[in-house]
């Protein structure tokens, strides 16, 4: 829909702003999504003995959300390749929240663990429409800060449930607390569906400035991509692709120890009570937060200033992840609960500039399959995320917390071996390019 004639835009000189709003609406969609997810592991030690069930048991209804999460990632990318992100992201949203409602009223684990797994196949398809709205919206240059952007309210979605649940679940309940979470999504949905558009030159409020900007012509032809599109086969059995994958399934399966698993850690090994072991897990997850937006913010301006996308993408993802080690170790070694969870909280930040590297290197390598080469990425972390949530209450409950935060600094050491030869210049299918 183009602007009418009537409609008030700015002069061509200044750029509206509404890319930002876009990102703004991803963002809050993004939080709301990581509420409704980790809203289960804030309440287990609650909800496993209403079901007779014990906190590993408990771990199959959020290790299926992860599942089928993973299993759905390449269907949902494809779907929103087909039908557009504004059509694709408003019917997930509407349907993962009103699954969010119904388990409020689940009668046992296997309608529990049913429900979550149906939010999982949903939720699987928002960060391949995430992607590829932020790479019509935004600029190459300006993809890293976006991509940072998003990744941070991930983290504020998952640090606002383990707040909230820490002040309401005196009140509502498990069960009242799952349906007042399911409102703001489903609010959300039908406000995206009415105000947003999937290309920019389509938008009623964006002028000549900012589709220049964003390096869309007027007339609709879009700067996301000039590479043709490559068949599947060449691309899903590169070794970029391979490595891509692997390095995501090691970090988002790391990253499930501080929002699925944290908590009880902190119950179990520092003596916590559940109130305060959330409002623990809140603090550190907001360093996460911070530590995503400053991720992407040097990724960019080392973009900016180098010319070099290897020195962004590369560099800055494989020094955080080293660097995090380091300082998870340092925290190991502290007795104080307060002083060691600041400082496994400095540890995630400096872990999670990676993740728009990550999320930035798919839009630079992506081309017009961008969609369905995050999805096979996203897939594979989320094949990381449903492995760690399965195995580490079991390692914890044979072997100890310190096997279990062993293989967890393990799984970053495997991502680092994986970004070392990927070429961020290139295309998936063909790494030597640029």
């Amino acid at each position: 829909m183009k602007p009418s004639a009537d409609s008030t835009v700015l002069p061509a000189s200044h750029p509206t702003l509404i890319r930002h709003f876009v990102l703004a609406a991803l963002c809050a969609i993004t939080t709301i999504s990581y509420m409704q997810r980790n809203s289960l592991a804030s309440v287990e030690k609650l909800v496993a003995p209403d079901f007779g069930l014990t906190v590993a048991d408990l771990g199959y209804a959020k290790g299926y959300f992860f599942l089928a999460y993973a299993l759905f990632q390449m269907p949902s990318g494809w779907l929103a390749q087909r039908w557009g992100g504004r059509r694709t992201l408003t019917l997930y949203a509407a349907g993962w929240s009103l699954l969010m409602g119904a388990m409020a009223f689940a009668g046992g684990p296997s309608e529990l663990e049913g429900m979550r797994a149906a939010m999982g196949v949903l939720q699987a398809g928002i960060f391949p429409c995430c992607t590829m709205i932020l790479a019509s919206w935004y600029p190459t240059s300006r993809r890293g800060f976006a991509s940072a952007v998003l990744n941070s309210f991930m983290l504020i979605g998952g640090a606002i449930a383990a707040a909230l649940t820490a002040l309401l679940i005196g009140y509502t309940g498990w069960r009242g607390l799952f349906a007042l979470y399911a409102l703001p999504g489903l609010a959300w949905a039908g406000w995206f569906y009415y105000w947003f558009r999937d290309r920019p030159s389509d938008h009623p409020h964006v002028n000549a400035a900012e589709l220049e900007l964003i390096g869309e012509k007027p007339s609709g032809s879009t700067a996301v991509s000039t590479r043709p599109p490559t068949h599947w086969l060449n691309f899903l059995f590169s070794l970029p692709l391979l490595l891509i994958c692997i390095q995501q399934f090691c970090r988002a399966g790391a990253v499930r120890f501080f929002d699925q698993s944290l908590p009880t850690y902190l119950q179990e090994a520092r003596g916590q009570s559940i109130r305060d072991a959330n409002l623990w897990t809140s603090l550190i997850l907001w360093f996460g937060v911070l530590g995503g937006m400053f991720g992407g913010i040097l990724s960019d301006t080392v973009l900016l200033k180098t010319g070099s996308r290897r020195l962004a993408r590369q560099g800055v993802a494989i020094g955080s992840l080293l660097l995090a080690v380091a300082i998870y170790a340092l925290a190991y070694q502290i007795d104080d609960v307060r002083l060691a969870v600041l400082t496994m909280g400095v540890g995630y930040g400096v872990m999670t500039f990676s993740s728009p590297c990550a999320y930035a290197l798919t839009m630079d390598m992506g081309g017009r399959n961008l969609a369905i080469i995050f999805a096979t990425m996203n897939m594979a972390g989320n094949l990381g995320s449903f492995a760690f949530v399965k195995c580490i209450p079991n390692i914890a409950a044979g072997h100890g917390w310190d096997a279990a935060l062993f293989v967890f600094l393990a799984m970053h050491l495997v991502a680092v071996v994986c970004w070392l030869p990927l070429n961020p210049n290139g295309t998936i299918s063909d790494p030597s390019e640029g």
